[in-house]
C-alpha cells in the first residue's frame, strides 16, 4: 500500500499518553517495502505511578510491548471507543500505532471484531507471526526496537494471507483521501476510488480497517479537531470548527462529546490539568 503524505500525517494522537509520561518519544516511521505510515513511541511507567492512561478514538491499532521485571504479555488494542488503559508502574512500554490493514489478512481475529477490544497479541496474530514482533526483553535502544519491529512486520506482510485474499487495489489511495480531506469526503466519491458498489466497498473497508468508512471519517476530523486544540497558544473554536470540517459549533461540540465523552473545553482542561 502506497500512502502519500497527508495519510502519512494522519496518524492519530493520544495526548493522554504524551500528558502522562514525561519520557515519553515518538517517531513517525513506514514499513519500507510496503509503504504505509506507522508511529512508534516508547514511554516509562514509573514506580509509584497509578498507571492509568486515557485513550481516544484514533481508527487504528496499537500494538503494546511491555519491558520489566514482572510484566504482561505484548498487546494489541483497539482504537475506536475511548478508554482507560492500565498500565505496570515501574515498566518501560514500547508501542506501534498502524491501520490494521496489512495485518488483517493474518490475524486470528477479524479486524472488524477488534475496534473496541484490547487482547493479547497471541489472541490476534498465530504464535509464529507473534514471535516475529517480540523484541528482546532487556537492553537495545528505541530506535534499535524500531528497526527489529519494522523488520518483523515486513516479514508477516510477505507471508501468504491466513485468511481470505490481500488488501484490494485502491483501498490505500481510498484511505488516503479521506486523510487529506480530513474526513470530509463522500461514500459515492471513495467507492468511485476502487472502482466499487458503495456497499461492497463498506464490506472491504469493514475487513481491512476494522470499522465502517463512515466511522472512520468522523474519527479522522476529531483528530484534526485534537490536534488544534493541542498547538500552543489558544485556538478559537470557530478556527477548529471550520479547519476541521464541521457544519458549526453544535456539530463540533457534538461528534467531539461522541468521541471523547466530554465537551472540548471540558476535555481539555482535564487533559491539562493531568499533566501538572
Amino acid at each position: 500500500m502506497n500512502f502519500a503524505p497527508a495519510a502519512f500525517d494522519f496518524l492519530p494522537a493520544q495526548p493522554g499518553m504524551t500528558k502522562h509520561f514525561d519520557d515519553y518519544i515518538e517517531l513517525r516511521d513506514h514499513i519500507s517495502q510496503e509503504g504505509f505510515p506507522v508511529l512508534f513511541y516508547q514511554f516509562v511507567v514509573p514506580p509509584g505511578h497509578p498507571g492509568r492512561c486515557t485513550l481516544i478514538p484514533g481508527g487504528c491499532i496499537d500494538i503494546l510491548l511491555p519491558f520489566g521485571a514482572k510484566v504482561s504479555g505484548p498487546m494489541v488494542i483497539g482504537g475506536v471507543r475511548s478508554r482507560t488503559l492500565s498500565l505496570q508502574p515501574g515498566t518501560t512500554y514500547f508501542g506501534a500505532r498502524l491501520l490494521p490493514v496489512p495485518l488483517a489478512p493474518h490475524s486470528l481475529i477479524p479486524v472488524k471484531k477488534m475496534a473496541n477490544s484490547c487482547v493479547p497479541l497471541g489472541e490476534f496474530l498465530p504464535a509464529r507471526l507473534c514471535s516475529m514482533l517480540r523484541l528482546p526483553l532487556e537492553g537495545g535502544s528505541f530506535f534499535s526496537r524500531i528497526s527489529l519491529f519494522q523488520e518483523g512486520i515486513t516479514r508477516i506482510t510477505a507471508l501468504a494471507p491466513l485468511r481470505g485474499d490481500r488488501e484490494p487495489k485502491g483501498l490505500g489511495p481510498a484511505i488516503d483521501r479521506i486523510c487529506e480531506a480530513r474526513g470530509n469526503i463522500s461514500l459515492s466519491h471513495l467507492s468511485g476510488i476502487v472502482n466499487c458498489s458503495s456497499r461492497h466497498f463498506r464490506s472491504l473497508f469493514e475487513a481491512y480497517v476494522g470499522i465502517p468508512p463512515k466511522t472512520f471519517c468522523q474519527i479522522v476530523r476529531f483528530q484534526s479537531a485534537v490536534r488544534q486544540l493541542l498547538q500552543p497558544g489558544k485556538i478559537a473554536f470557530s478556527n477548529v470548527v471550520s479547519e476541521s470540517g464541521y457544519y458549526d459549533q453544535a456539530h463540533f461540540i457534538r461528534e467531539f462529546k461522541k468521541f471523547s465523552r466530554e465537551c472540548p473545553t471540558v476535555w481539555l482542561t482535564h487533559l491539562l490539568q493531568k499533566k501538572s
